[in-house]
């Protein structure tokens, strides 16, 4: 649900700077506030996809480690 969210806001603010930029023309602080809109959902997306990598990681590596866990106190 989290991937969905961040994609809408990423597809809503690149909508709104393209249309800031077609409703005020190509002008220097129209491309900075496009390019600022633009900016802000992929750092969201960025983010989210690294918590998300990192979150397995840590999930896989805890699993990782009960069993080994598990196995060395069944071994004793």
């Amino acid at each position: 649900m989290k991937y969905v969210v961040a994609w809408i806001c990423a597809a809503l603010a690149t909508l709104l700077a393209a249309t800031v930029v077609y409703l005020f023309g190509i002008t220097p602080l129209t491309l900075l506030i496009g390019l600022f809109l633009l900016s802000c959902p992929v750092a969201v997306l960025w983010i989210s996809l690294r918590l998300s990598r990192q979150c397995e990681r840590d999930i896989r590596n805890a699993v990782k480690h009960e069993l080994e866990e598990k196995r060395r106190t069944e071994g004793s």
